[in-house]
């Protein structure tokens, strides 16, 4: 039998006002992710104090310069 892992990717700009509500709705799925990674692409908001006390269940990421949604994901797919 194998084992799955599960990773959600969540890449975010400008998000601070929904980016908890995402890792809520993430978290309370059937089945929960073995790992949530937020990818900050440089945006201008403060998505860790947005975050609050869920920065412990997420591994945070952020670009030092804005590469974009796809560049975003291929960060989180390489984390």
């Amino acid at each position: 039998m194998s084992v799955e892992t599960v990773s959600v990717i969540i890449p975010a700009y400008n998000s601070s006002a929904t980016i908890a509500e995402t890792v809520d709705s993430v978290l309370n799925q059937t089945r929960v992710p073995d790992e949530i990674i937020v990818v900050d692409d440089c945006g201008p908001d403060d998505v860790v104090a947005a975050l609050g006390d869920r920065m412990d269940r997420v591994k945070y990421i952020r670009h030092e310069l804005n590469k974009g949604v796809g560049g975003a994901r291929n960060t989180g797919y390489q984390a």
